[in-house]
């Protein structure tokens, strides 16, 4: 293994120092976090991160705040799909004898 690879244990050890100084943390430190829960993290991990006692309340503020909130990707995807869904069913009302 290589020097400079780090386990997934020390990966969540950094993480949980990060969320444990939740809020006071920099943009820098944010948009880390921010990627290594949505882009890095495996769901056990995740689980792991939750289930630690000292730092749940700033578990869950953090992903209320940036990870479980809906933003414009969002609405913009739901508005595709129901604009999809309505072409469909209107193609399928309108070819219907």
């Amino acid at each position: 293994m290589p020097k400079h690879h780090k386990s997934a244990g020390s990966d969540r050890d950094a993480i949980a120092a990060l969320l444990a100084r939740y809020p006071a943390i920099d943009q820098e430190e944010l948009q880390f976090l921010r990627r290594w829960f949505l882009k890095t993290a495996s769901a056990q991990e995740v689980g792991l991160l939750a289930s630690e006692a000292s730092i749940q309340p700033q578990y869950r503020a953090f992903r209320a705040e940036h990870i479980d909130r809906l933003n414009a990707r969002d609405f913009g995807v739901a508005a595709l799909w129901l604009g999809a869904i309505t072409s469909v069913l209107g193609s399928i009302a309108y070819l219907a004898p």
